[in-house]
């Protein structure tokens, strides 16, 4: 298979399938308790990744890259994916990918307020003034009185905290000691952060809540699980691994503003969710303000006796 076409298809996979992972989080929500869905989700996802990097090559793994690993895997994994998997049994699918797309506008305030690596261009604070106002228009529009209103609003709140805890473990991780290859990094990170998100659940009470066998394994259920294990979790990460490795960065991120628009196209189409002008008029904001970003961040410059262009490839994990 020709290079073109593999990245075609890669593309297609980071594109696709992480956009479609939206919608089958809120297939599996509408049956199964939310915490107990991402924790097997996650906790088999990674166990496959772990199993897979283990028999496919050498690695690299020692007590500290564990704790790091897990560590991203309770701040990025739980954090992000409980508030996620709760909100959208409450919102559409599609505001959930939207405010999700915040992530790199987040990790991009925090290279340039905290850690000090990104300089602030005119672009860049465009971007960011855009996505702010994106999303306080995705809020407002859940503001009313009653209490539906109120509890969507809310869910919107916390999936905005999920994903400054997923861009927080971004930075974070450029400090930590973690397992190679990626893919097994990736898979303690998921591992771990299932095993939380089942602590949750069984804090919460979801055993008490969990429909029958019948129901569990249904093919909307089994369908929906093994699309976000199998294409969301497995083959859209490696496919963005691949290309990380293979075409630019900055070409790459661009899921993070696709992403949203494939949500929004399978939530309209497929689960009949309808948004208002408002709701129409946030999602763009947050994809321009993406997108400003993206294009506004400057890339540091190679050191004059170096010739070759750096790439520096972020070593978390990004998933849908």
């Amino acid at each position: 298979m020709s290079l073109p076409v593999r990245k075609l298809l890669a593309y297609a996979a980071i594109y696709i399938l992480w956009g479609g992972s939206f919608l089958a989080i809120r297939e599996v929500v509408s049956v199964v308790p939310p915490f107990f869905a991402a924790g097997f989700r996650f906790t088999v996802a990674g166990l496959i990744l772990i199993l897979w990097s283990r028999f496919t090559g050498p690695i690299e793994l020692n007590a500290r890259q564990m704790l790091g690993a897990a560590a991203l895997g309770f701040v990025m994994f739980a954090c992000l994916y409980a508030g996620l998997f709760w909100a959208e049994i409450r919102i559409a699918s599609s505001v959930a990918a939207i405010i999700s797309a915040m992530i790199p506008i987040w990790i991009y305030a925090g290279e340039v307020l905290i850690l000090r690596t990104q300089r602030a261009t005119l672009l860049s604070f465009a971007g960011i003034a855009f996505g702010f106002a994106g999303v306080a228009l995705l809020v407002f529009r859940h503001s009313a009185h009653h209490a539906h209103a109120r509890t969507a609003a809310i869910a919107i709140l916390v999936t905005v905290a999920g994903t400054l805890c997923w861009s927080a473990g971004t930075l974070w991780s450029r400090r930590l000691s973690l397992p190679s290859p990626q893919k097994l990094n990736a898979g303690f990170q998921m591992y771990t952060g299932g095993f939380f998100l089942i602590l949750l659940s069984l804090a919460a009470g979801e055993y008490k809540n969990l429909p029958t066998l019948p129901v569990l394994l249904s093919a909307r259920v089994l369908v929906s699980m093994a699309y976000l294990i199998v294409a969301a979790s497995i083959i859209a990460y490696t496919a963005y691994v691949w290309l990380i490795a293979h075409d630019s960065p900055t070409h790459v991120a661009s899921y993070a503003y696709v992403n949203p628009v494939i949500a929004l196209i399978l939530g309209v189409t497929l689960a009949g969710e309808h948004l208002t002008r408002r709701q129409y008029a946030g999602a763009a904001l947050v994809i321009a303000g993406v997108i400003a970003t993206l294009i506004g961040k400057r890339t540091p410059r190679p050191k004059d006796d170096d010739p070759r262009p750096q790439r520096k490839v972020d070593r978390t994990v990004l998933l849908r």
